[in-house]
């Protein structure tokens, strides 16, 4: 309860005996300081000159009673108002309450000593009350949580400006719609079922869901207002941005995993194996070691390959989200990938057609969406002499480059997954990591990237006759001129 002596309290009556003694008895023995007024005209008067916290007035009074005063009161000022009836008015005393009067006594009751102090203490309750309450209230206007009062039928009691200003529409045109009007039905009906749950378990239930993109943290608290008057208020809390940084958390995480995998499993077992050779190589007894200094080669080149693409994976991880995307011509970097391959690896590259002079939106790791598909169908391809065409055909909105090999190909249960897609990283059963980074790019770019049999292209296959190997295939969009 509010201090008395911090209170400032307006009695009104028609009688100047009763205003004189509760004012005075107020004043003198609880120390709240009054003003008084003979009628609700003049009550007015005295709000508009004066601030008070709050209102003691009769009910019968000429031409304004009291619960038309109050509503007066209510309406422009918010005040806590406390009815004072005389003998009999109970059903009055009754009504006034139902329409939202904080707290009536009887006339009768004040004159005694004991009912006075009851009364200056009611009046520090209700005041102490509404202040809370409209500290409350404004916290909630103010939060960006959107909170709604929601009886068990799914009907909206009060919304606050986040909920209102969030579906386009007023708090006030929110009250008395369904929930389900105002958002999609079965999430509706989904937050009034955790609404009744939270009744029934008499304590707050929190969930989550999701409107649209939006995704939505929420309480669900009860409000017992009666027999038969049970709701509950849902605070629904907006947690998009949220997710979003756990998604790429976790997409940080899993791609930091695979930079593990290929620092402490790939790359390491490729230093091994030239520690192995290079000592065998030194102890053949024939002293011919070339065969072994050629697997040295290989297995040095494939630890630069590594490395590189540890590199490229680095560099996608630190734009994360936010490529800046540029217009890259594509045509040099197609030819300066393919000329690379032809120096490192023993392996026929040849392009199909000419490759279009034509810029795309990428940026500058579009050397590694190219330099890997090469590498991985030379890599991977089990032919004595490799061959791989590459194809690049321009559209009105996009170019798609296409890199096909004669080597085993890609078995169909491996297709979507080969990329990473569903199983990133390290679980997934995809030829090469390399291939992991085409494909994280390729969707940075707005394009894609597929695996089909080579069997079901265009591309020549006069290498081997049963049409054996893969086709990898990325979409870029076009630079519109």
């Amino acid at each position: 309860m509010l201090a008395s002596d911090s209170l400032d309290v307006l009695v009104v009556d028609d009688s100047d005996f009763f205003v004189s003694v509760t004012a005075d008895k107020l004043g003198d023995e609880h120390g709240i300081a009054t003003r008084t007024a003979n009628s609700g005209a003049e009550a007015l008067s005295v709000l508009e000159e004066h601030s008070v916290d709050c209102v003691v007035s009769d009910y019968q009074m000429p031409e304004m009673n009291g619960l038309e005063l109050y509503r007066r009161i209510d309406d422009q000022y918010g005040i806590p108002f406390v009815m004072v009836t005389g003998e009999g008015d109970e059903m009055v005393a009754s009504h006034a309450m139902s329409a939202g009067v904080d707290e009536y006594f009887k006339k009768d009751e004040i004159a005694a000593q004991d009912r006075l102090e009851l009364l200056a203490n009611r009046i520090g309750n209700v005041v102490a009350q509404r202040r809370a309450r409209n500290r409350y209230e404004m916290l909630v206007d103010n939060t960006p949580d959107e909170i709604v009062h929601v009886d068990t039928d799914g009907t909206i009691v009060a919304a606050n400006s986040a909920m209102a200003t969030s579906f386009g529409t007023d708090e006030s045109d929110l009250i008395g719609q369904q929930l389900g009007h105002v958002i999609p039905g079965d999430v509706a009906q989904s937050r009034i079922e955790e609404g009744k749950r939270a009744i029934t378990a008499g304590s707050a239930v929190t969930f989550q869901d999701d409107i649209g993109v939006r995704h939505f943290h929420n309480i669900a608290v009860p409000i017992t207002e009666g027999s038969g008057g049970d709701s509950f208020q849902l605070i629904s809390r907006d947690i998009t941005q949220q997710k979003r940084r756990e998604r790429e958390l976790a997409a940080t995480n899993e791609e930091l995993a695979v930079i593990n995998r290929l620092v402490r499993h790939d790359i390491n077992n490729d230093v091994q194996l030239l520690l192995s050779w290079a000592e065998v190589a030194k102890q053949s007894a024939e002293g011919r070691p070339w065969e072994y200094l050629d697997r040295i080669e290989d297995a040095s080149q494939h630890i630069s390959e590594l490395t590189t693409v540890v590199g490229d994976i680095v560099d996608s991880i630190a734009h994360g989200e936010t490529f800046d995307l540029e217009p890259t011509s594509l045509k040099p970097v197609v030819t300066t990938e393919i000329e690379k391959r032809r120096t490192a690896d023993d392996a026929t590259i040849s392009v199909v057609g000419d490759v279009p002079s034509v810029d795309v939106y990428a940026n500058e790791l579009l050397r590694s969406v190219v330099g890997n598909l090469l590498s991985n169908a030379v890599r991977h391809n089990d032919s004595d002499d490799p061959t791989v065409w590459v194809t690049v055909e321009e559209a009105a909105d996009d170019v798609i480059l296409s890199v096909a090999d004669d080597g085993p190909g890609i078995p169909d249960d491996q297709k979507d997954e080969i990329f990473g897609k569903g199983e990133m990283g390290t679980q997934s059963p995809g030829t090469g990591i390399g291939l992991y980074l085409v494909n994280r790019l390729a969707e940075a770019y707005g394009g894609s990237v597929r695996v089909e049999d080579r069997a079901n292209t265009n591309i020549p296959s006069d290498v081997t006759p049963d049409d054996t190997g893969a086709v990898f295939s990325v979409q870029l969009p076009k630079h519109a001129a």
